[in-house]
């Protein structure tokens, strides 16, 4: 099985402090790390780490931030065919991440804003050769737009991980087998979208109101709220052993579903998969060192089920 990641990379810059600082504080004795990061990215090994072909779609600049992306591709094995180079910078996102393990993240896209459709045109193309199409939207949400409907045409399994929160078009929602935002995430689009709708319940039945197939609300320590055509309900979240950091657990609990989704697991089971695997990541510093492989997330999983 290979899997499309549409979406973002870019460098990350982490400063773990005590304390985050408050507005117009300042606070000292962080300590910093540079390293690679952007959801698609982050997604793409994960999938890679659990098993699966992955392939890449994003834009980078023409820079030393660029290469150490080409770098870990190469390292783990992701497909960057449809990796675009343009002449804005590469993204960098700026983390602060407090001794909870909470994490503050704020981007600067570059090159990501920059790409179109029709930039990104020969890397749409690709998603042809995959199973399954997994779109966030660091990248110019326009081009994730474009893959979405492409995938429905080619009849591709779809997972749409909406982040950042924005407007999504119609006839794009109906495009999405798997929507998959954050309890955030999830009530700012209804905001947006001006639905009127503020409970987890009726915000994912009004998705699916609109045409989007299955809706999974991840809700941090509280679990996942799971809404289809059959069924409404709660999944209780897996416990970490201890909290690092959690910024890699939303990718890789994205990573590891289309995983299991595209594998034909039962929906419980896909999630859990999911779950057990981000219950990993946040045990571990930096996004890519925490990403867990298949030995760790099953044997996780036959702890829990014990």
């Amino acid at each position: 099985m290979k899997i499309a990641f549409v979406g973002g990379f870019g460098v990350a810059e982490t400063m773990r402090v005590d304390v985050a600082p408050g507005p117009g504080e300042t606070v000292t004795g962080g300590v910093l790390a540079v390293g690679p990061g952007g959801k698609a990215s982050n997604q793409a090994v994960q999938a890679l780490r659990l098993g699966e072909e992955a392939l890449l779609i994003s834009a980078v600049g023409r820079d030393s931030a660029a290469q150490i992306g080409r770098d870990l591709w190469v390292a783990e094995g992701v497909d960057d065919r449809g990796v675009i180079s343009l002449d804005e910078s590469t993204m960098v996102g700026f983390i602060i991440v407090d001794s909870q393990g909470e994490n503050r993240i704020s981007l600067a896209p570059g090159a990501l804003d920059s790409a179109t459709p029709y930039s990104c045109a020969s890397a749409l193309d690709l998603i042809g050769e995959c199973d399954v199409v997994v779109v966030s939207f660091e990248l110019n949400p326009a081009v994730g737009f474009e893959a979405l409907r492409r995938s429905r045409d080619a009849g591709k399994l779809t997972v749409c991980n909406t982040a950042p929160a924005i407007e999504i078009p119609e006839d794009v929602l109906s495009c999405i087998d798997y929507l998959v935002p954050n309890e955030s995430e999830a009530r700012a689009i209804a905001e947006i979208m001006g639905w009127g709708v503020d409970s987890i319940e009726s915000i994912a039945e009004t998705f699916r109101a609109h045409g989007v197939r299955n809706v999974i609300i991840t809700l941090g320590g509280e679990g996942v709220f799971f809404c289809s055509e059959k069924e409404a309900s709660r999944l209780g979240s897996l416990t970490p052993s201890q909290v690092v950091d959690t910024t890699g657990a939303g990718d890789s609990f994205i990573g590891a579903l289309a995983v299991s989704i595209g594998s034909g697991r039962e929906i419980h089971d896909a999630i859990r998969f999911a779950m057990a695997a981000a219950s990993l990541a946040v045990e571990q510093q930096e996004v890519i060192p925490s990403l867990p492989r298949l030995s760790r997330v099953e044997a996780r999983l036959a702890e829990v089920m014990v």
